[in-house]
């Protein structure tokens, strides 16, 4: 048999075979992992990129109700909203506080729909109010903030009180001396705790909060200050008072 080197016609077209070989050999793994992970990060992109899409669809959506939600067109219905829900909230919370204290013996659905139509009624009287106050004292210096806080505390305050022991003077089947005794026994009582919470929460909702967003804050507020004073509110009445703007 000759060798390579005595037939170099033939023994270069061996040697170039078996580097084929070889390289064949040595990237067809390469190429092979290689179009795997290209495969396998397809999906994973489509996956992801679908994801996104969704997400952002999502918040779009979210943006254009909150900007419905809140327009001036909605803004009354958004804060009734609110304050229903909230007073809803409240009420279950101090309920559950005061069975979980023995004050109750179990939870009473009623009340909360009553102090739901409360929340209703005290929340379209401040709606109303925060739109006067807002277009008669425009502005947010010290001045202008420290007259709001005031007439607040003056004018709206004993107004939605009285209103919410009207309303749940109404939803109880009382009679009207009923409820002026009811008014004239705790109102006073509530009315002097405020002034040592609504101060300083108004301070905040005048100078920063947006008129827009300020019943919100208040109900925000409202719920927290309700559910710590749960106890002291029970003692005071069956029916809890809430903040609600």
């Amino acid at each position: 048999m000759q060798s390579l080197r005595s037939c170099p016609a033939r023994g270069l077209i061996l040697s170039r075979a078996m580097r084929g070989q070889r390289s064949l050999r040595m990237s067809w793994p390469r190429r092979s992992g290689t179009a795997g992970g290209a495969g396998g990060a397809a999906p994973s992109g489509g996956t992801t990129s679908a994801t996104t899409t969704v997400g952002l669809g999502a918040l779009q959506k979210l943006r254009e109700w909150h900007a419905n939600a809140f327009s001036s067109r909605f803004l009354l219905f958004t804060n009734v909203g609110i304050s229903l829900t909230l007073s809803c909230v409240g009420d279950i919370l101090e309920q559950h506080l005061e069975i979980y204290c023995g004050e109750i013996e179990r939870f009473e659905s009623t009340r909360t729909a009553h102090m739901a139509t409360s929340g209703v009624t005290v929340g379209v009287i401040c709606h109303y109010w925060y739109k006067m106050l807002d277009k008669r004292l425009p502005g947010r210096s010290m001045r202008v903030v420290a007259k709001k806080i005031v007439l607040d505390q003056l004018i709206c305050s004993p107004i939605y009180i009285t209103a919410f022991f009207v309303t749940l003077g109404l939803l109880e089947r009382k009679d009207k001396h009923e409820v002026w005794e009811e008014i004239k026994e705790k109102a006073w009582k509530l009315y002097a705790a405020e002034w040592t919470v609504w101060p300083v929460a108004q301070f905040v909702n005048f100078y920063w909060v947006p008129t827009h967003y300020r019943i919100f804050y208040d109900n925000i507020i409202s719920l927290g200050y309700d559910v710590l004073t749960s106890k002291v509110k029970h003692k005071q009445s069956h029916s809890h008072l809430k903040k609600v703007p």
